[in-house]
C-alpha cells in the first residue's frame, strides 16, 4: 500500500458545508471532520445528495476555502454520510495550526 503524501490526524470538528446539490439546489448545513491534513479532509455528516467532484465550502472557526468531493461513502456501508475531500486552495490551513510531518503524534484535539 503506497504512503500518503502527508499525515492524517483523528479529530472530530464542526463545519459548515456549503455548496449545490445533485439536483442543482444550493445547501447548507453543519457535518463534523473525522480525520483532517492540511490538504484535505474526511466528515461526517455530508449531505447525501452531493456529488463526487462537485466543489464545496467548508468553514470552520472563521476560516474558509473550496473543497473538491474525491469520494462519497455508499448507502448502506459504514462510509455512509462521509466524504473525502481534498483542498482546492494553496495557503493557510483552515485547521488551524497542525504539528509538522515528522512529529509522532497520531492524534490532533
Amino acid at each position: 500500500m503506497a504512503s500518503r503524501p502527508e499525515p492524517r490526524f483523528s479529530t472530530r470538528l464542526r463545519v459548515r458545508v456549503r455548496g449545490v446539490d445533485s439536483f442543482g439546489h444550493p445547501f447548507q448545513q453543519d457535518a463534523y471532520t473525522r480525520d483532517i491534513s492540511r490538504g484535505g479532509a474526511r466528515l461526517d455528516g455530508t449531505p447525501c445528495v452531493i456529488d463526487q467532484a462537485a466543489v464545496i465550502e467548508i468553514q470552520h472557526r472563521g476560516r474558509r476555502a473550496r473543497y473538491k468531493v474525491v469520494w462519497i461513502g455508499g448507502y448502506g456501508t459504514a462510509l455512509h454520510a462521509q466524504a473525502g475531500l481534498q483542498c482546492l486552495e494553496s495557503g493557510e490551513c483552515i485547521w488551524g495550526h497542525l504539528p509538522a510531518p515528522s512529529a509522532p503524534m497520531t492524534r490532533f484535539s
